[in-house]
C-alpha cells in the first residue's frame, strides 16, 4: 500500500487539520521536511512491507503531514481512532501519544498500550522522534513508528533511530545544495549589479551591502517577494522604494530571488552618489525619507519641482533634505 499524502502537502497551500491553527512558518518547516523525507521513508515503506507497522510524519505543530501503514488491518484500525493524514496530535489537545508527547518534550520516546490518553489506542506501540535540523538547528517536525503493542520488540527503536539519521542527513545535503545554488546566483547578480544585493529564500539571506541600503529583516522581504509572485521584475518596499528583482531559477520563487537595490547593470538607478552619503549615520525614519525622495527623484528624471509637487512639500524643504542627506 502507498500514500502520497506528503506529496499532497508539499503542493498544496495552507492544507490543514480542521482544528490547527495555520502558520505559514510551521507550513514552510513541514513542507522542508516532507520533501527531504520522502526518499527516506520510502525506502522503509520497503523494508517494513511484511510486518504490521504504521509510519508517520507530523510538522512542528503535530500535524500529520505524511502516513502509510504496511497493513489493511492496521490502517482500519488507525482510521477507526481518527489517526490519519491531516489528524492534530499536540498533547496539549488529545494527551499523551507518540508524536504529541515527542514534541512536547523535544525527545525521542515510546508510548505503550495504556499509556496513550485515548483508549481506541491502547492496542498500539508509537515510537516517535523529533527532527531537529542539523545545520539551522531549528525543530523540523516528528517521525512516528507504530505497530500493535503484541508486535513490539527492539526494531521499533532501531527503526525510528534509521530513519532520523536518514532523514537529517537528508536535510543537510538539501541544505547544502540549496545555500550553494543562493550563493551562486548572488555572486552573479553582484558582478552585473552596481548597487547593494540581497539574495535570499524562505530560510537564508546572503547580502552584499556597503551603504546600509538593504533591511536586515529578510521575512519581511521574503514575504513582499512572495507577495510579488514569481514572473515580477521588481518589489515595492512599505517605504515606495522600488527594487529590481532576479529570481534564482526562472518562474521559480521558490527557490530563491536576488533583490538589488539602487542602481542596477541595466542603469535603474535609485541612490544618486551614494559616495557623498553615509547611510549608517541617519536613524530609521530618516532612512525612510531618504528613500522616499530618492526614489521619486528617479521617477521625475531629477526634476525637483516635480518631485516636490508629487511629495506634497515646498520645494525649499526638498532643497534643504537634498542638503541634509547629501543627494545631488
Amino acid at each position: 500500500m502507498r500514500s502520497s499524502s506528503w506529496e499532497s502537502y508539499v503542493s498544496t497551500p495552507g492544507r490543514r487539520a480542521p482544528t490547527a491553527v495555520p502558520d505559514s512558518g510551521f507550513r514552510l518547516l513541514g513542507v522542508e521536511l516532507a520533501r527531504a523525507a520522502a526518499p527516506v521513508l520510502r525506502r522503509a515503506e520497503d523494508a517494513l512491507t511484511d510486518t504490521t507497522s504504521w509510519l508517520a510524519l507530523a510538522d512542528p505543530s503535530a500535524v500529520i503531514i505524511y502516513e502509510w501503514a504496511s497493513s489493511s488491518r492496521l490502517k482500519r484500525e488507525l482510521a477507526r481512532a481518527d489517526v490519519g493524514s491531516g489528524a492534530l496530535l499536540a498533547e496539549t489537545l488529545v494527551g499523551v501519544n507518540g508524536v504529541g508527547t515527542a514534541l512536547a518534550l523535544r525527545s525521542a520516546t515510546l508510548v505503550r498500550g495504556s499509556e496513550h490518553a485515548n483508549e481506541r489506542w491502547a492496542s498500539l506501540a508509537c515510537a516517535a522522534s523529533p527532527i531537529v535540523h542539523p545545520i539551522t538547528r531549528e525543530l523540523m517536525g516528528v517521525v512516528n513508528v507504530t505497530c500493535l503493542v503484541e508486535d513490539e520488540n527492539s526494531h521499533l527503536r532501531i527503526t525510528l533511530n534509521s530513519l532520523v539519521d536518514g532523514i537529517q542527513s537528508e536535510l543537510a545535503s538539501r541544505a547544502r545544495s540549496r545555500h550553494q545554488r543562493l550563493l551562486d546566483a548572488h555572486l552573479r547578480v553582484v558582478q552585473a549589479a552596481t548597487g547593494p544585493v540581497a539574495t535570499l529564500d524562505p530560510f537564508t539571506m546572503i547580502v552584499e551591502d556597503r551603504f546600509g541600503a538593504v533591511p536586515a529583516d529578510r521575512e519581511s522581504l521574503w514575504a513582499l517577494v512572495e507577495a510579488a509572485g514569481a514572473h515580477a521584475t521588481e518589489v515595492t518596499l512599505p517605504t515606495g522604494q522600488r527594487i529590481h528583482m532576479v529570481p534564482v531559477s526562472p518562474g521559480r520563487i521558490t527557490e530563491g530571488c536576488s533583490l538589488i537595490f539602487g542602481r542596477s547593470a541595466a542603469g535603474t538607478g535609485v541612490m544618486s552618489d551614494p559616495s557623498r552619503f553615509r547611510r549608517e549615520r541617519l536613524g530609521p525614519l530618516e532612512i525612510a525619507e531618504f528613500d522616499v525622495i530618492t526614489d521619486a527623484l528617479q521617477r521625475n528624471g531629477g526634476n525637483k519641482v516635480h518631485t516636490a509637487q508629487q511629495l506634497q512639500i515646498s520645494r525649499g524643504t526638498l532643497y534643504e533634505r537634498l542638503r541634509r542627506y547629501g543627494i545631488s
